[in-house]
């Protein structure tokens, strides 16, 4: 999942309060982004802290401070060697401006838990694929959603070459449980087609952030199953909810043990005690002890947490997990699964059963909808069709293009804002453009009823396929409805 937030001025600082408790717990940031060539910086290369400062919490460029340095050097006022830092607007007088958009980028439980307790090449390997999902998903920010704006109210608008991004790497959440994050602060400052720099249309990321969640867990989930060769199956998290997609063939219990407070707290003392061993050569006593899980308690609380080195807590959560693991090796029990496993994958996507599909879910659950809502559900469908197999770039742009021209109809005079045309999908339908009220399990969800209507949708568009090809000796004519997955 993607979780996207604005960030303040000073949100670029617990990032370094973290990292900076104590040196080398935590990965130092990384520049990435298309737009680091504008700003002269290095794809890669650590952000430091006061080039965080002076970004996200100023409106400046990075290297602000060089390059009015080398400026005045050269001979020119201190006012106008400050000119060239600034990026677009000055902010000084705005009391909190909005500078930096937050991503975090985080996974579902399974795959923290075979990052966490599994070998090095393993944990190494879960490292890259959140890695390239993440990136990827940058990327298509950049191509498909960005857009510059400059002028009053915004009114000039245009495609930007790129974002600036420092990302940050989490191993653990506010309670020392594994969590691998990736935390993106996304620069609003972007450049304009004249080379002079504006802000980022932050509305449009905001809108599309669910898409581009999709889009991530679709590429982590494929970038994991090549890997690991591993398979996927639904886990319904809340009852009458969307499932959460998780590796197969891993012990629920742990996935338990994982979310448990009491373990939380209880692995994490252990974790202090090893450290205060490291620290005094010998184990603590008991009054130490004490304090020590006092200490673990508050700590790993909502609001608190001190980091623990990657070493200490890899090790205290494979002690904690023992019980229930033994010396099984989780890699191995997923691919199993794998193996075992007798759920159909569709190698092939039908672009036009999909387009029915996302159409009839996104219409119960929405009612009136927008690209995004069906780009989304699109990603979720070839998530759920493919469960890790590689899907044709395209797809899922293929699947909403054929979804707005042959199930969709504009809602109302608001450009971009659709409705179902149940007409065209299901003949058949009640006075409320769904399905019989009779049919609805009484205490069923609005998503389970989506799910109830799209399977109605897809069996009667199969069946009328099945009656022309009984009929005629042929498929229905209309564009290309399968697309190798």
């Amino acid at each position: 999942m993607l979780d996207i937030t604005r960030a303040g001025p000073d949100s670029w600082r617990r990032y370094f309060d973290r990292a900076h408790r104590e040196e080398g717990l935590v990965p130092p940031g990384l520049w990435t982004g298309r737009g680091l060539t504008a700003m002269g910086l290095d794809p890669g290369s650590a952000v430091t802290e006061r080039q965080a400062e002076l970004l996200f919490g100023k409106g400046m460029h990075p290297n602000a401070d060089q390059i009015r340095a080398a400026l005045t050097e050269a001979g020119q006022d201190p006012e106008t060697a400050r000119q060239p830092t600034v990026l677009g607007r000055p902010v000084a007088h705005i009391a909190r401006p909005f500078l930096a958009v937050a991503l975090a980028f985080r996974a579902s439980p399974t795959v923290h838990l075979l990052w966490a307790l599994g070998d090095e090449q393993t944990r190494a390997t879960v490292e890259d694929a959140q890695t390239i999902a993440r990136d990827r998903t940058i990327a298509w920010i950049e191509d498909a959603v960005a857009k510059v704006r400059w002028g009053n109210g915004g009114r000039h608008r245009s495609a930007t070459d790129g974002l600036v991004v420092a990302v940050f790497r989490q191993f653990d959440n506010l309670r020392g449980a594994p969590l691998l994050t990736d935390h993106a602060l996304v620069s609003v400052k972007v450049q304009r087609p004249d080379g002079k720099w504006g802000n980022v249309h932050t509305a449009e990321l905001f809108r599309y952030a669910v898409a581009a969640g999709t889009l991530y867990s679709l590429l982590l989930m494929e970038e994991i199953t090549e890997r690991l060769k591993v398979t996927w199956e639904p886990r319904e998290a809340t009852a009458g909810s969307r499932p959460v997609w998780e590796i197969a063939g891993i012990p629920p219990e742990l996935i338990a043990w994982k979310s448990s407070r009491r373990q939380e707290i209880a692995h994490y003392t252990q974790a202090l005690i090893t450290s205060y061993e490291a620290r005094h050569g010998h184990p603590p006593g008991e009054r130490a002890r004490q304090a020590l899980a006092r200490w673990a308690a508050e700590d790993t609380g909502p609001d608190k947490h001190s980091p623990l080195p990657l070493p200490v807590l890899l090790h205290h959560w494979r002690q904690s997990a023992a019980d229930l693991l033994g010396s099984e090796s989780l890699l191995r029990l997923a691919q199993e699964a794998a193996e075992k496993t007798r759920t159909p994958v569709r190698q092939r996507i039908d672009v036009g059963l999909a387009a029915v599909e996302i159409t009839a879910i996104v219409g119960v659950m929405r009612g009136g909808f927008c690209h995004q809502h069906l780009l989304a559900e699109a990603r979720r469908y070839l998530a759920a069709a493919l469960r890790g197999h590689r899907h044709l770039p395209g797809t899922d742009e293929d699947i909403v293009a054929e979804a707005l021209a042959r199930y969709c109809t504009p809602a109302g005079t608001t450009p971009g804002i659709w409705s179902a045309d149940w007409s065209a999908l299901y003949p058949h339908q009640s006075d409320d453009g769904t399905i019989a009220p009779e049919s609805w399990p009484t205490s069923s969800s609005r998503y389970q009823r989506a799910q109830i209507t799209a399977r109605l949708r897809t069996d009667r568009l199969s069946a009328i396929r099945r009656d022309i090809i009984t009929a005629t000796g042929t498929p229905p004519e209309g564009p290309a409805e399968w697309r190798a997955g």
